[in-house]
């Protein structure tokens, strides 16, 4: 008898006699959600665009953003101080003005001919620096090609076979299905034997006969697009088609060719009821296998209906393997290129054995501005929209300080749970950047804002002092406290001070109560535990005094993300008692813990602590039938938080009169 999932049986109805065994499910458990993931946004040398990477690792940071660089919004600079301040869990999102080009270079034959051309796998100036070097290959009569970048593994492609290269290509005319192509065999001994497939392409088309018509309401330069990628732009008189140009041949890789009857799937006019009839032609061969132990192939058409007088040439050599090895990877020896991507030339001789440096490389960053940063979200997302799905809870802008935008992060922060930072420019005051916060309409829990007191960090990959804001150190410090801490008296380690610092302008208390009075906070030494730099006033952008602490932005966004990603289960299931139960017992157990267990402590009511401090609700009070009949389920949780201590006050009494009566702790 088969195994059985709880459920699948129905038990209420009849079955054959025998022993059914019925898997139950454990009852649910609750798993919280990372918390200490840090999403970066700024422009780099190398990577994706536009695209979350995770970043764990200094050599991974190398590899994927490119060198430290002095310059705004360097997030190779955000990624060395996240690590210098013990943050690991980072994700970048690197944007460009979008100038960006990848370097690239030509592998040429002895006669200069270019035989394959290598393009960096991502835009950026670290493509600069890659090298390709053909040589002599391991086996007798193959070559091999090293791809190498300063610092990192090389890449080798060795052992590739003379194989078929694409040569002319004689279409022919009045394809109706695509031929069958064979390929002469390899002539050295121990060769492997190449594979093409033929392609069709259209030649020309008309609206006249066999039941073609010109349509009516178009106009001379319409464009008409088919199936097959085929685009043919009309000549029109009085609205109907008169002539057809090929704009895009297509590329019909197999099977019968619609002659025939086609209709546009899309036009870019007002022009309806065109049919059309196509004359197709060989189009460029694709290689499927190169081969090897080739010195000279040929290709042998069949097939292709009544097409006539189509002819592929081919040349040999090692160029054909060489661009598949970089793209496909080696079966059994190696993946594809990390580094470069190759397409295929017209040489068919031997490469060249010299080592080829690559070039025209730029990183796209200069005419990036704050509004890069913030992007937009789009498909796909663009700048900050493409953390949304990164599992990151902590966000920075790489010195983004344009309070128009304050606005759109905060809204973006609150919709995904992630707490991100603003900050001033450059100098901006306590009472500037209140102020902008303010004109700004900015009133959210999600947000953090920092006065301009930008903090000057040693670069020692460049041997300089650097400006930079400071949502950069505060980022890394938040999303390493557990949700229930602030980043309010922690030690910020590794910088050599602040603006106001080196200038020896401590804060005033009249400014630091307009700092809590204008929802801002700021970077400072002396802190209330000692000598050193922290963040002073714990407050997120909120008026509202329960909702104004960092903690209660982490362990709201900790709680609502986990509570959302555990229980999609509970969609599609019958509501019973049971599944309430299930519902109510699983997120008990979460709370407890997070209550109970002493090394975390996350809640609790401190003037109470016996007293539980949550309760869930799953039942008839907050489900009643009008609402069940509809399909919905609820549950009502409340928690109550620990509180920041942001004001000590110790009141002391001396004196010889004093009484004194001993007070329990």
């Amino acid at each position: 008898m088969p195994i059985f999932q709880f459920d699948q049986l129905n038990l209420a109805g009849t079955l054959a006699p025998g022993v059914y065994t019925q898997v139950v499910a454990p009852p649910a458990v609750v798993a919280g959600v990372s918390t200490n993931g840090l999403g970066h946004v700024g422009v780099a040398s190398w990577g994706p665009v536009n695209s979350p990477v995770p970043v764990g690792s200094p050599q991974m940071a190398a590899l994927m953003l490119g060198p430290v660089t002095v310059r705004k919004s360097d997030l190779a600079t955000a990624i060395a101080v996240a690590f210098g301040l013990k943050q690991t869990n980072n994700t970048t999102v690197r944007v460009t003005d979008g100038s960006d080009t990848a370097a690239t270079c030509a592998l040429k034959d002895g006669s200069g001919t270019t035989g394959a051309t290598l393009t960096g796998f991502y835009t950026g100036v670290v493509g600069n620096g890659l090298t390709a070097t053909p040589a002599a290959g391991t086996k007798p009569n193959t070559f091999k090609c090293t791809v190498a970048l300063p610092g990192f593994t090389s890449e080798v492609y060795d052992n590739l076979g003379v194989g078929i290269i694409p040569g002319s290509t004689t279409p022919g005319t009045g394809y109706t299905s695509v031929p069958s192509v064979a390929v002469s065999a390899p002539q050295t001994a121990g060769g492997t034997q190449a594979v093409m497939q033929a392609t069709l392409k259209v030649l020309s088309a008309n609206v006249t006969g066999g039941g073609a018509t010109g349509g009516t309401g178009y106009v001379t330069g319409d464009t008409l697009t088919l199936a097959n990628g085929v685009v043919l732009t009309a000549t029109a008189s009085a609205g109907v088609i008169t002539a057809l140009s090929v704009t895009n041949a297509g590329s019909l890789g197999g099977g019968s060719a619609p002659t025939a009857g086609n209709v546009p799937i899309q036009t870019s006019g007002v022009g309806a009821g065109a049919i059309i009839n196509l004359v197709w032609g060989l189009g460029a061969p694709a290689v499927i296998q190169p081969g090897a132990g080739y010195t000279s192939a040929t290709a042998t058409l069949s097939g292709g209906g009544a097409g006539t007088g189509g002819a592929y040439t081919l040349g040999t050599g090692c160029w054909t393997n060489l661009v598949s090895a970089i793209n496909n990877g080696q079966s059994g020896v190696r993946g594809p290129s990390q580094y470069v991507v190759a397409t295929l030339g017209t040489s068919a001789a031997a490469p060249a054995l010299a080592t080829t440096a690559f070039s025209g490389g730029t990183d796209g960053a200069a005419g990036v501005t704050d509004a890069t940063l913030v992007g937009a979200n789009t498909t796909p997302p663009t700048g900050m929209s493409a953390l949304q799905n990164a599992g990151v809870l902590t966000m920075n802008l790489v010195d983004h300080s344009t309070s128009s935008q304050w606005s759109t992060m905060a809204q973006f922060g609150i919709t995904y749970g992630i707490f991100g930072a603003g900050q001033g420019s450059p100098g901006q005051s306590i009472a500037t950047v209140a102020a902008n916060l303010a004109t700004a309409g900015v009133d959210n829990y999600s947000f953090k804002d920092l006065v301009g007191d930008w903090v000057y960090w040693n670069d020692t990959v460049n041997g300089v002092q650097r400006l930079l804001g400071p949502a950069t150190f505060w980022a890394p410090m938040r999303a390493n406290l557990s949700p229930n801490q602030s980043t309010l008296n922690k030690p910020v380690n590794g910088i050599i001070g602040t603006q106001r610092s080196i200038q020896s302008l401590v804060y005033s208390s009249p400014e630091a109560l307009a700092a809590t009075q204008g929802r801002v906070d700021y970077l400072a030494n002396p802190s209330p535990g000692g000598n050193y730099f922290s963040f002073q006033t714990d407050m997120n952008t909120s008026s509202f005094a329960a909702t104004n602490s960092e903690a209660y932005t982490t362990m709201t966004n900790f709680l609502a993300l986990t509570l959302a990603s555990n229980f999609g289960w509970v969609v599609g299931n019958p509501q019973t008692t049971d599944l309430r139960g299930e519902v109510n017992d699983a997120i008990t157990g979460f709370l407890m813990n997070l209550w109970k267990n002493p090394t975390l402590q996350y809640i609790g009511d401190v003037n109470n602590p016996k007293s539980i401090p949550f309760s869930v609700q799953t039942n008839g009070a907050n489900n009643p039938d009008p609402q069940v009949a509809l399909g919905l389920m609820q549950t009502l949780v409340k928690v109550k938080y620990l509180s920041i201590v942001r004001v000590f006050v110790i009141s002391l009494q001396g004196g010889s009169t004093v009484n004194v009566t001993v007070q329990p702790a």
